[in-house]
């Protein structure tokens, strides 16, 4: 019988089993070679995967490569300028270098005629073409046809003698996306002004702190966002400055102070903050700070009389507090003040009655206390002084009789007493808007003077007693005329009907009494008739409703179970659910 070892020697010796060994050794190599085959096929798609993730802007190398030795040049000078975008395609620095390599006519290169600043300036142009929607959204443009400096410049921009771009200037022409930073390198750019484009968003280019020829600089009524960048600081010839009508951001720089020939700073109606730098702004020489509606805080400090040279002054509506010092007087040059819509208290310093060239000076809406100092009423230049809503007492001072005023708002104060007979030396007066005070006494006497230029007296709200003048015949030119809520008595005057330029008469809340005149049908530009809580009788005459030029309102007291006047053409009679006094 074999044994087991036997049996191993046999098969071992057997012929077969060195084809089937031979099998096993070829089907392993070639196991071994398709492995291996596989990996390197992995590593290669790998590493073409990683390429193609690659930003596009990584790739320039590979990308340069295939450029002609005149592109090479284009586009290493390119590069100076663009730090981004050149080689990422669809970006307006991508568009225009391949407009400059391939499409542009002109076809220019360095050399020893045409200079890098050249090129380089037909670059940055079409640069700002593309990235402000050149090709889709302006509404007229030439740009990239022919020189940019011929006879005939591309729409918006100027050129000096020398073919060197020296102004840019768009107003309302189509432009959105947002400013290059490119634009920074037209060194000899003296004017940019693009204005009311709200679809132009983004933040202000850096880069236009390189600019030292630049004088004016206007972005307003776009909608550019972010803070204003420090580099803009840097461009010291800057006089004029008006970002208004923005996004924008952040806090005012004390670097501002570097700009010394700054005159003109406008940032109305954005989102800035903090304190204004004003002692640095006393460095400059600003003549106009408009920083209205904003969320600047802070008082104005004794420093604001430094700034010498300052003509216009706008800080309404931010979250001022404080006091006005008394040494803001010091401003002789001051033609106009606007601290409307702030927390402001203490007040009005006698010291304002200094500012003799003022023409306009705006307190409303603060909280300012005390009476009105008679040096400021007698400016002789002053046209306008609005000291509504705060919370004034006294009496109205007595005015020259060289006045300018046009127009006197003293509304929603505590001013008490008896119109002064000198408001009659304001023989320019447009609008006296008295309403919400505390005085009383007749009107005969004080609007005795009152002849051909007031528009509009608003009176409500007091405690006026009397007849209502005759004299009111007289103001022709009387648009809104406002006695209700006081105390009136009487019937209204025939010769009323005379003011045939009125638009608004509120007379409601008196103790008027008798029938209302036929004549009041001969309003026919009167839009608003107020009428009601008096003691009129009879009719309102239907002429009042018909034959008017627009349509009208009236307001009397034909309500109730017996109504005192019959009106076939009121909008509202009172007394009823929509008759209310205080909405007026």
């Amino acid at each position: 019988k074999p044994t087991t070892l036997g049996t191993s020697k046999e098969t071992t010796m057997n012929p077969h089993f060195h084809i089937e060994k031979k099998h096993v050794f070829l089907f392993f190599g070639t196991l071994v070679v398709v492995i291996i085959i596989s990996i390197v096929i992995a590593i290669v798609t790998s590493g073409n995967t990683s390429l193609d993730m690659q930003p596009k802007g990584e790739t320039h190398n590979d990308a340069k490569s295939t450029l002609t030795p005149r592109e090479h040049t284009l586009v290493d000078l390119f590069r100076t300028v663009s730090s981004y975008g050149l080689d990422e395609e669809n970006s307006a620095q991508y568009l225009a270098r391949e407009w400059i390599l391939h499409s542009d006519l002109l076809k220019l290169t360095p050399s020893e005629t045409i200079s890098s600043k050249r090129v380089i300036q037909r670059y940055v142009l079409a640069v700002f073409y593309y990235s402000t929607g050149g090709p889709k959204t302006w509404k007229h443009n030439n740009w990239l046809e022919g020189d940019e400096c011929s006879n005939m410049f591309w729409t918006g921009i100027s050129c000096n003698d020398d073919n060197i771009v020296r102004a840019i200037a768009f107003d309302n022409a189509g432009l959105q996306g947002s400013l290059p930073n490119e634009i920074g390198a037209l060194t000899m750019l003296e004017n940019l002004v693009i204005k009311n484009h709200p679809l132009l968003s983004g933040p202000i280019p850096a880069g236009i702190g390189r600019l030292q020829s630049l004088g004016q600089l206007g972005l307003y009524n776009n909608a550019h966002t972010g803070e204003i960048p420090g580099e803009l600081y840097l461009a010291t010839n800057l006089n004029y400055i008006n970002f208004q009508n923005n996004e924008l951001e952040g806090e005012l720089a004390v670097q501002i102070e570097q700009m010394r020939n700054l005159e003109r700073f406008i940032i109305f109606n954005n989102k800035f903050n903090g304190k204004v730098p004003i002692r640095q702004f006393a460095r400059t020489g600003i003549k106009f700070l408009g920083l209205s509606n904003n969320k600047f805080t802070g008082s104005i400090p004794e420093q604001i009389s430094n700034l010498r040279l300052l003509e216009y002054l706008y800080m309404d509506s931010n979250d001022f507090t404080g006091s006005i010092p008394p040494n803001i007087g010091r401003l002789s040059s001051m033609v106009s003040l606007n601290l409307d819509n702030n927390t402001f208290t203490g007040s009005i310093p006698y010291e304002i009655g200094n500012m003799e060239q003022l023409e306009y000076a705006s307190l409303q809406g603060n909280y300012i206390t005390g009476s009105i100092p008679s040096n400021f009423l007698s400016l002789s230049k002053l046209r306008v002084i609005n000291l509504g809503s705060n919370d004034l007492s006294g009496e109205i001072p007595h005015f020259p009789p060289d006045s300018n005023l046009t127009r006197l708002h003293l509304f929603q104060n505590r001013l008490r007493g008896t119109l002064p007979e000198s408001l009659g030396n304001l023989k320019r007066l447009e609008v006296l808007f008295l309403s919400s005070n505390n005085f009383e006494g007749s009107l005969e006497a004080s609007l005795s003077g009152f002849k051909n230029n007031l528009e509009g007296l608003y009176l409500s709200e007091n405690n006026f007693t009397g007849f209502i003048p005759s004299s009111l015949c007289s103001m022709v030119h009387l648009k809104a005329l406002f006695l209700d809520t006081n105390d009136f008595i009487g019937t209204l005057p025939s010769c009323i009907a005379s003011l045939h330029n009125l638009r608004q008469m509120f007379l409601f809340s008196n103790r008027l009494t008798g029938s209302l005149p036929a004549s009041l049908g001969g309003f026919k530009k009167m839009s608003q008739l107020g009428l009601e809580n008096n003691d009129f009788e009879g009719k309102v005459p239907d002429s009042v409703c018909s034959n008017k030029d627009v349509a009208i309102d009236v307001w009397a007291d034909c309500g109730g179970q017996i109504p005192s006047v019959q009106c076939s053409c009121c909008s509202t009679c009172c007394p009823s659910s929509t008759c209310s006094f205080e909405s007026y």
